[in-house]
């Protein structure tokens, strides 16, 4: 295969790939939450407080999107809402609760079920080797 033929084959594989990891996802998850919905919980755990546009742009959301996904964490009771103390008082942050941050831990543990379960065909130097060149993907600079 030539260059071309190879990154469409990637592409393909790639979908194919993000499917997988979706019924893998869903297969494990009993705590009706979204892969995406548990990414944005724990992004906001580990990283928050956060404003909304931060945490669109680490999971790659338009506004509309990111706003879907955090209305079904607030109904739920795992992220609130803070105003800012700052200057900008119109600026709003997002923070898990205690709730949220109990269900962090039990997303955690099904990740580590679906990963463990998707990437078990791979060597710990393919892994390493996927890193990398994930990385150097997303940013050329590394």
């Amino acid at each position: 295969m030539n260059r071309n033929e190879l990154l469409l084959s990637y592409v393909e594989k790639s979908l194919m790939h993000k499917r997988i990891f979706e019924t893998e996802w869903y297969r494990h998850n009993t705590m009706d939450l979204s892969s995406t919905q548990t990414a944005a919980l724990s992004i906001i755990a580990k990283k928050g407080p956060l404003q909304a546009k931060e945490l669109g742009l680490q999971l790659s959301l338009s506004s509309g999107g990111i706003t879907t996904v955090c209305d079904k964490l607030l109904s739920r009771g795992l992220i609130r809402r803070l105003r800012s103390d700052g200057e900008d008082r119109r600026a709003v942050f997002l923070e898990t609760t205690e709730e949220g941050r109990a269900m962090v831990i039990r997303t955690d543990a099904v990740w580590e079920q679906v990963l463990n379960v998707i990437f078990s065909v791979l060597t710990d130097a393919e892994i390493a080797m996927l890193h990398q060149i994930y990385s150097k993907l997303v940013d050329p600079r590394t």
